[in-house]
C-alpha cells in the first residue's frame, strides 16, 4: 500500500508515477528566481499558491510573478505553486475524491460534483454524489465520468488510496488526458 503523509509525498508520488496533473512545483518563499522560471516555462492566465504543510491551508491566486511575490510572506517557508485549473472550468465533467478500497468485496468511496464551481474544497461541502458502494453497484456508474476516473485508478492501481481527481471533456495536464490528479493522500 503507498502510504502519503503530507503534499510533498503526495507530489512525489504523482510525478513519480507519473500521473496526469497540472505543472506544480514545491517552492522556498525565498527562491524567487524558482517562480520566476516555472512560470516562464509554464505560461498560464492564473496560477494558484498553496500551503504545503496542511489541508485546508492558505491559498491565493495569482496573475503574474510580481502578485506571486507580494504573497510570499502569507507562507512560513514553503508553498506549491501551480498552474490553476480555473481557465478550464467550463470543460469538467466530475471533480471529486475517490477511495476504492480492494477486498473480498471492493468498495467505493465518492464525492463528487459535477457543476463547473466544484471545487476540492466544497465537495464535501454540498456534493453532488456521496457514496460509499460496492464497485458493482449501478448507482455508481451513473455519474457522469465515473469510468473515466475508475478506468484510471485501475490503470495505474490507485488502490487504497484517497485520489483527488478532475475529470474533463477536453485534454490537459503534463500527460494530455481527460483526468487530472491534483493529490493522493493516505496517513494526513
Amino acid at each position: 500500500m503507498m502510504t502519503i503523509t503530507d503534499k510533498k509525498d503526495s507530489i512525489r508520488a504523482i510525478k513519480m508515477l507519473k500521473l496526469n496533473h497540472f505543472p506544480l512545483e514545491v517552492f522556498s518563499v525565498e527562491d524567487y528566481e524558482g517562480v520566476k522560471k516555472f512560470m516562464e516555462k509554464y505560461p498560464a492566465k492564473e496560477y494558484v499558491m498553496r500551503t504545503v504543510k496542511k489541508a485546508k491551508g492558505k491559498y491565493f491566486f495569482v496573475n503574474s510573478y510580481e502578485q506571486a511575490i507580494e504573497h510570499l510572506p502569507n507562507f512560513d517557508d514553503e508553498f506549491i505553486l501551480d498552474v490553476s485549473y480555473n481557465e478550464y472550468k467550463e470543460d469538467i465533467v466530475l471533480v471529486g475524491d475517490i477511495k476504492i478500497t480492494r477486498g473480498i468485496v471492493d468498495m467505493v468511496d465518492l464525492s463528487a460534483r459535477t457543476d463547473s464551481e466544484a471545487t476540492q474544497r466544497n465537495i464535501y461541502e454540498n456534493p453532488q454524489y456521496n457514496m460509499h458502494c460496492s464497485l458493482d453497484d449501478e448507482r455508481l456508474w451513473k455519474v457522469p465520468g465515473i469510468s473515466k476516473i475508475m478506468s484510471y485508478v485501475a490503470e495505474h492501481e490507485l488502490y487504497n488510496v484517497i485520489v483527488e481527481f478532475i475529470v474533463y471533456d477536453c485534454k490537459l495536464g503534463v500527460n494530455k488526458e481527460n483526468v487530472i490528479i491534483n493529490e493522493l493522500r493516505s496517513n494526513y
